[in-house]
């Protein structure tokens, strides 16, 4: 289809077109042109503009003026572009509500101090108490084994501390009532199957059960009692 070279201002119309669409030049006595290959004459009829209100004719999208007979074409409408297509934005995700009592810092940890070992022992050191007399019987030096009891030269029994003299019969104390040992380098305090029992710290022992001996003990053979001094 050839076209028509608006001489005013070089707008291109379809031939037989009266008048220019753009500034309403008189176009009836201009020869057409060569077929345009501008990008208006790829432009789809269904983008075309609004009909001319006195004629009817059909004009393009953003005409001043009629191409057919030269009528204002401003009071028009212009033709709405097609909206975009929306683009659908992901929400973002609703913040996580934190409880207030676990947003405080969790307290540290309270690191207990190791426990200071004791110094093994190579010898049981101190002393007993006698406590109804208050006498203090040392308890003889370099010996991992000291027995307590009564002296009997008859049966050949020697213990190392002798509780005849202090009242040991009457009180019930054996003649190899109990022993204190060394083992692992520890002190412990052991019943030899006395007959009266030996009791430390108020709790009776079991025959044969070493139990541990620490400073400030109490121990009681039969009725007589003693107290323990490491020193």
């Amino acid at each position: 289809m050839s076209e028509i070279v608006c001489p005013s201002c070089g707008t291109l119309a379809p031939a037989g077109a009266v008048f220019c669409d753009n500034c309403g030049f008189d176009l009836r006595h201009v020869a057409p042109s060569a077929p345009a290959t501008s990008a208006a004459a790829a432009v789809p009829e269904v983008l075309a503009g609004s009909n001319c209100p006195a004629c009817g004719h059909p004009n393009v999208p953003g005409a001043v003026f009629c191409e057919n007979c030269g009528e204002e074409m401003s009071a028009m409408p212009a033709a709405q572009p097609a909206a975009p297509p929306e683009i659908a934005i992901a929400e973002a995700p609703a913040p996580v509500s934190v409880p207030e009592s676990a947003q405080e810092a969790a307290p540290a940890p309270v690191v207990e101090p190791a426990p200071v070992p004791a110094a093994l022992l190579t010898a049981i050191p101190g002393s007993l108490l006698l406590r109804m007399t208050n006498t203090n019987l040392r308890i003889p030096a370099d010996k991992q084994v000291i027995v307590i009891g009564r002296e009997d030269p008859v049966s050949g029994i020697f213990p190392d501390i002798d509780l005849d003299p202090h009242g040991g019969l009457e009180a019930g104390v054996g003649r190899q009532h109990a022993q204190l040992l060394l083992q692992d380098g520890l002190l412990y305090l052991e019943d030899l199957n006395s007959v009266n029992g030996t009791v430390l710290n108020r709790q009776r022992l079991a025959p044969r059960q070493p139990t541990l001996l620490k400073d400030g003990d109490e121990i009681r053979l039969g009725k007589l009692v003693l107290i323990y001094s490491a020193v």
